[in-house]
Formats: C-alpha cells, structure tokens, sequence
C-alpha cells in the first residue's frame, strides 16, 4: 500500500481494536507501540477510556507519548501529564443531563480528572456481564450518587457522562428522547459499544481532537494513520489518510474504512500495523 509510506502518526482505539472484549494479554500490544515509537513513528492511544483506566501494558509502553481520552475531550501528554486540549462538560449541564438519564433503566456513569465514576452507592447491585473488558470497567469504578459527585468542587466540569445499560428498549430510548430535551445543544452525543450512551460537550469528537494534534505537532491528514470500530471512532477513520476497522466492527464504520482487517481476538489491527517495522 502507497500511502503506507508517508505515515507519520497513528491514532488507535483501544477496546474492540487492539483489546478484544473478552479480554488479552496486551504485553505484545505494548512491545509494539514501543518498537514503531523507536522506529519514528508517533503513536496515540485514542479512546473513549480516561487515562486512569487505560491498560498499563499499553500505558507504559516506552515512547508513548500521547493519549487522546474521553472521545476527544482531553488529549493528555503522557511525558509531562500536561493536558494540551480539553473540551469538557459544565457541572450545571451535566446535572440536567444526569437527572434526564435517571428516568430510563439503566446507570449513568462519568469520567473526571481521567477516572470514572457510577452513579450508585458502593453497595449498589451491577449488572452482571459475560464482557471481561465491561467487568474490569465496573469493577474498578467509583461507586456514588452522582448528587454528592457533582457537588463536588472538582466536578465543575467533567470530562463526559454516559448511560450504561444492558436493556436495548432504554439505550434506543435515551437516544431517541435526548435530542428533544432543552440543553441538547449544549451535548454530542456518541456510543462505543451497544452497552452505553455518550454525552461529550457539543463540538466533542476524535477527529477534532486528532486535527488539533496535527496541527499541534505540524502535521497533516495525509501521514496519518487511524483505527477503531465504533461509532466513536468514525470521525477520526474519515480524517486519515490510512484508515483500518476489525472485520466485526459495526457496518458504519466499516463503511468509512477504507482497509478491513481480522477482528481484535486475530490481532487484526497490531498484524497490520507490522508492515510499518
């Protein structure tokens, strides 16, 4: 492939990209970004995750130098933990946002200062769940109501807020209803996974967030490299230059791919990306 020669930069999804939902020994995965960060090539975790949660095989992996978080909404400067651009959602908005939420089955959940949080009390039942990955991100979770966590002097923004929810009725609900409620201007709305509902402050997405990076680093679409799997990652795969999808992501973003590899489980995107080495 032609255009693998002038990329530069690659922007990568972590869950259903390079991290199956069942689950993985990353430590290849990280040996990897590590030999393309040696290799020249600038390597960006870009996710819906906050970086307290993103796997430490991927984290630490020497080189990494930047992690774009909360579907665009930080980009974080790994080497020096300055974040470089924010986009965030204001306390008051995310109160009304969260008050909407509480009317449908289902739990809202936000990222602050890269860590999440679930609106429950910590001996609050969760949904069981077969998804290892989707375990680990509730189980690892700050358990409060969301009264007392957005009363908080930190809270005066926070990253996102989401709705998780293992009831199809309710996700197709939220998002059919949110459209209509008075501060939706003031919100975009995404999804990562037939699980959740993702509110980020209007104007809030990967591909805005990858733009401010090129721009950031003086570069440009045409040496950029990206791949992901849901709805979050489309604007981004339309921005690159290269653009990859694991053959089981959803058909939009198959539909704005323009390569298709083997799913995550098959180590698709990492096989792909060897032929840069």
């Amino acid at each position: 492939m032609a255009e693998l020669q002038n990329i530069k930069i690659i922007f990568s999804d972590i869950d259903g990209t390079l991290l199956p939902f069942d689950g993985k020994d990353l430590t290849a995965t990280g040996r990897l970004i590590t030999e393309l960060s040696r290799r020249g090539y600038i390597f960006v975790l870009c996710t819906g995750r906050g970086t307290h949660n993103i796997p430490r095989e991927l984290l630490d992996a020497p080189g990494l130098r930047y992690a774009v978080t909360a579907n665009g909404a930080l980009i974080t400067d790994l080497q020096t933990s300055e974040v470089i651009y924010r986009n965030m959602v204001p306390r008051e908005t995310a109160k009304r946002l969260t008050e909407f939420l509480r009317g449908y089955r289902g739990i809202a959940f936000s990222y602050r200062n890269g860590r999440h949080y679930l609106d429950m009390t910590p001996d609050g039942r969760r949904p069981d769940t077969s998804s290892v990955s989707l375990k680990d991100w509730m189980d690892t979770a700050r358990l409060m109501p969301f009264s007392e966590y957005l009363a908080e002097p930190e809270s005066e923004f926070v990253d996102k807020v989401g709705f998780a929810t293992y009831d199809a009725e309710a996700r197709e609900a939220v998002m059919r209803d949110f459209p209509a409620q008075p501060f939706a201007s003031e919100l975009a709305l995404t999804t990562s996974g037939i699980w959740n509902v993702e509110f980020n402050a209007a104007g809030t997405s990967k591909g805005r967030a990858a733009r401010f990076l090129l721009d950031h680093l003086g570069l440009t679409p045409g040496c950029m490299l990206a791949a992901g799997d849901n709805v979050n990652d489309i604007p981004m795969l339309k921005l690159a230059a290269v653009s990859l999808a694991p053959a089981d992501a959803i058909p939009e973003v198959l539909a704005a791919a323009g390569v298709h590899v083997a799913p995550a489980s098959k180590d698709g995107v990492e096989n792909f990306l060897k032929q840069l080495l």
